[in-house]
């Protein structure tokens, strides 16, 4: 279990409000387990892939993943400038269509003459994402869209070093 000298401190009881975390619970060899990529062998974490409409709209990062699917799909691809990244004009375009809980656009780019992609971080996480999965078309159907967020889920955690998202200034995620 963690030690107990973590939650004695009075500047963590305060942070915590009264809540004793469930990590508090863990013992280390329960720790190791929940850091091991999800597998058939390695069952600590299950993702589950069958996820309803509802739930798979209730999720901001599969929610615009799918509206950037479509956009890529009604316009045959969507194009990307000599860095990898989606163009101006897209990001652009973009910037109408993608809502984050809690993100305030205007502020966001109040410094910022021309948005590029990993400015409007929304988009460029979602985007990073998707070309991971390698995601198309056939993510569309009803079918596959209850496997969209286990996909990224798994992803994000497993496959994609976060640490890149704070540009270089957090260091790695990788473990």
């Amino acid at each position: 279990m963690v030690a107990e000298d973590v939650l004695r401190d009075p500047q963590v009881r305060e942070w915590l409000d009264g809540v004793e975390p469930a990590w508090t619970l863990l013992t280390f060899e329960s720790l190791r387990a929940l850091r091991q990529e999800p597998s058939a062998a390695q069952t600590a974490i299950r993702i589950a892939n069958d996820l309803s409409i509802d739930e798979i709209v209730g999720s901001p990062v599969a929610r615009n993943t799918l509206v950037l699917l479509r956009q890529a799909i009604e316009r045959s691809g969507l194009p990307l400038t000599a860095t990898g990244n989606l163009s101006r004009a897209v990001v652009a375009e973009m910037c109408k269509l993608i809502e984050w809980p809690d993100y305030d656009q205007a502020d966001a780019f109040r410094f910022n003459k021309v948005i590029n992609e990993p400015d409007f971080l929304p988009l460029h996480i979602v985007r990073q994402l998707a070309q991971a999965a390698a995601l198309g078309k056939s993510m569309l159907s009803e079918a596959r869209q209850g496997s969209l967020l286990a996909i990224l889920f798994h992803l994000a955690f497993w496959h994609i070093d976060l640490g890149y998202f704070g540009r270089g200034l957090l260091g790695s995620w990788r473990s």
